[in-house]
């Protein structure tokens, strides 16, 4: 929920191996215009990032070169609906611990939903007092490394919970919709989740792979590897945060893995 400097080591590596990467802030975050982690309507969000990122890659690429979409956590998630809008634009989807489904179990009872998001969302949208749990400890298997982490993204919420518009956005709209579209996904991917993940659920990671219709997919499950161990631990990369072998291991695994694939597929 922060600026796209936090993400940068990652791709940097990628880039080092001949790719073009672009890693733009997301409408209301970071550095882009907005009021700050507000999306009163998911598609209408997803629409203008499509445009954003059209352009940029008509500006750089000319349309010439092999395109990829990346994403991870909500970012998959998003990476999934941009390529169900457009099945036949990106040459694959590199997709890192996806959000893409929320499971009954985590959902209120059924009228709690209906409130919230027929009356409370609506009629409160900019309040930002939706109720969730504070995730960070639970980012990698040392879980001071999350709050450290959070330090180093200025731009992030710090301390600010969701707004009730976007609570319901992402909470519901988009995983409603993407629950019933899974098998719709054309667009060749691959899935990259760690088993030990406890922000997102590897089983539904599990359910795009097996239903959607795309011949070229790959799944991806790494043994004990956290939520966000697949993208920020590579040595040097936040100054105080000194991460674990394993740690290091589960990232640089992650990065060479995605890289190959994509040069199968240039």
């Amino acid at each position: 929920m922060g600026s796209g400097d936090l993400f940068l080591h990652f791709p940097a590596e990628w880039a080092r191996r001949g790719a073009l990467v672009l890693v733009p802030d997301l409408p209301g975050h970071g550095r882009s215009d907005g009021l700050l982690t507000y999306v009163p309507d998911w598609w209408a969000w997803v629409d203008q990032i499509w445009e954003s990122i059209g352009m940029m890659l008509a500006e750089e690429a000319g349309g010439s070169l092999p395109t990829f979409v990346s994403g991870a956590s909500l970012g998959g998630g998003l990476a999934v609906c941009l390529c169900l809008k457009q099945p036949k634009f990106f040459q694959g989807a590199i997709l890192l611990c996806p959000m893409l489904t929320v499971s009954d179990e985590l959902k209120p009872p059924w009228i709690v939903q209906q409130v919230f998001k027929r009356i409370i969302a609506p009629l409160i949208p900019l309040w930002p007092i939706t109720p969730v749990k504070e995730l960070s400890a639970y980012d990698f298997r040392e879980s001071h490394h999350g709050e450290q982490l959070l330090k180093e993204n200025p731009l992030s919420m710090m301390g600010l919970a969701p707004r009730l518009g976007t609570g319901r956005e992402f909470g519901f709209t988009y995983p409603d919709w993407l629950d019933e579209h899974l098998s719709e996904m054309r667009t060749p991917f691959i899935i990259m989740h760690g088993n030990a993940d406890k922000i997102t659920d590897p089983e539904t990671s599990k359910r795009l792979y097996k239903e959607s219709t795309t011949v070229d997919k790959t799944l991806k499950l790494y043994d004990g590897v956290y939520h966000a161990e697949l993208l920020f631990c590579l040595p040097g990369s936040f100054k105080g945060i000194e991460w674990t072998a394993e740690e290091v291991k589960a990232t640089t695994t992650c990065m060479e893995d995605g890289a190959a694939w994509m040069a199968e597929r240039c």
